[in-house]
Formats: structure tokens, C-alpha cells, sequence
């Protein structure tokens, strides 16, 4: 089973040809379950809506962060929230409302039950600097994952934990995370904006069940032909089997 994970950037940067890219760039890996974080909502506009079309994946939408943003010249309100697709229907699925700051706003995190014996679990971590925030991380991350296991499944914990692997805050699941994987930061255009900092979009499996992680890697980090990128953030690609 493949799952990748993605921060879409919301409607950021050149927005329609990222989203063609990011559809390109998602099709060319075959998922199962797709991850999306910061994904845009407004009237007419769906990041996960035109992605989940385009790959042919069912969409579980999970709206947040609700605000007035500029798009294409015009003010709307929209929501920056949590996504899963998924080749078959989710056999459940559930939205766990995380500890905020005033400074950041609401954040939530978000599972589905992708087979009676996996669960996956959609985060998008506090993006707020200091020790405050990397306690706020480290109880975020505490709690999703407490109301999201399942005795005797596995939960494979993906998205955008801005943190890296050593971070403190990520002691809970640090044993499965790779602290050497590449930056998962990138410019929206290739360049001197291209990041050397650790990953901070990781997959771990945080409980095995009857699941192993085969392979991971980052994708969807690569450039088109005028140098721009889906997004600001790579992919990250987590092929799961059966033990």
C-alpha cells in the first residue's frame, strides 16, 4: 500500500499550475491514500476536490482554518484544512481537535480506517517557533495519536510535523522517524530559494499491527520545465506491506 503526504501550500504562489502540477506529480506515483495538509477551499476552488478527480481517489475533506484570503485578485473566505484520499472508502474515519494557540489559530488533525487492521492519521503541527510552541507540538502530537489508536492495528502517523526527527517534541515517535531524510522545504521555483534544512513532513509508523514500512522516499521535489514546483513542501512516499 503506498501513502504519500503532501502540504499544498494553500492557494500560494501560481496556484492553478501548481495544483497541475502537484496532479501530475501525484498520478506519476499511483497512491492509494493520499495526505494533504493546507488544503484551499473557497467558492469555486478545491484543492482536494480537483486532485481526488484527478487521481480517481475518494475525498474525506476535513475544512479548517477558517479566513478571508486574497485569490486571483479578488478577497473570499476559504479554509485551509486536512485531507485524505483513498482509493477505497474509508471504513471509518475521524477529525481530533488539537490544543491551539492564540497566535496560530485552530488546528486539527485527522484518520481514516483504511483497512480493518490500519489506521492513518493526517497532521499539521503548530508552525509557531520557541519552547511554547515545541511543548504545544509535542501535546498536539500526544493527543492525535491517543485518540486515534486502535488496540491490535497499525497507525501510520504522516504530514507536516514542522519539526525535524530530533526535535524533542517528536520523542513519542522518534524511533521510527529517519533523522538524515532530505529537507522536505523547497522554494516555489528552483534557485537559490531551494532549502538544505532536515525534513520536517515525515511518515512513521507509530504502531506496526501486521504492517511494515518497505521504503521511503521524497518526491514531487523535482522542478518542471521553467523551474517551478508543485509546492513549497515535497512529498513524502511511504510504501507499507504486510509482515
Amino acid at each position: 500500500m503506498r501513502i504519500v503526504t503532501l502540504n499544498t501550500w494553500k492557494n500560494e504562489g501560481r496556484y492553478a499550475r501548481r495544483l497541475a502540477l502537484m496532479a501530475e506529480g501525484l498520478a506519476a506515483l499511483a497512491p492509494d491514500v493520499v495526505c494533504l495538509q493546507e488544503a484551499f477551499q473557497a467558492q469555486g476552488f478545491d484543492t482536494a476536490a480537483r486532485l481526488g478527480e484527478a487521481l480517481g481517489l475518494q475525498v474525506s475533506m476535513e475544512p479548517a482554518r477558517h479566513k478571508p484570503r486574497l485569490h486571483e485578485g479578488q478577497t473570499l473566505d476559504s479554509a485551509s484544512g486536512l485531507a485524505i484520499l483513498s482509493r477505497a472508502p474509508p471504513q471509518a474515519r475521524g477529525r481530533i481537535a488539537l490544543p491551539v494557540h492564540l497566535a496560530d489559530g485552530d488546528r486539527i488533525a485527522q484518520w481514516i480506517q483504511a483497512t480493518p487492521d490500519l489506521r492513518i492519521l493526517n497532521l499539521h503541527l503548530t508552525h509557531l517557533r520557541g519552547p511554547e510552541a515545541s511543548a504545544l507540538r509535542g501535546r498536539q502530537l500526544a493527543q492525535a495519536l491517543a485518540e486515534a489508536a486502535l488496540p491490535g492495528a497499525g497507525l501510520l502517523a504522516v504530514g507536516d510535523f514542522n519539526a525535524p526527527a530530533t526535535a524533542p517534541e517528536l520523542a513519542a515517535v522518534a524511533a521510527g522517524l529517519d533523522p538524515a531524510a532530505p529537507s522536505t522545504l523547497q522554494g516555489e521555483r528552483a534557485g537559490p530559494t531551494e532549502r538544505d534544512t532536515p525534513a520536517i513532513d515525515h511518515a512513521v509508523l507509530v504502531e506496526a499491527g501486521p504492517w511494515r514500512i518497505a521504503r521511503r522516499f521524497r518526491a514531487l521535489d523535482q522542478p518542471d520545465a521553467d523551474g517551478w514546483f508543485p509546492s513549497d513542501h515535497a512529498a513524502v512516499v511511504a510504501d507499507l506491506e504486510p509482515i
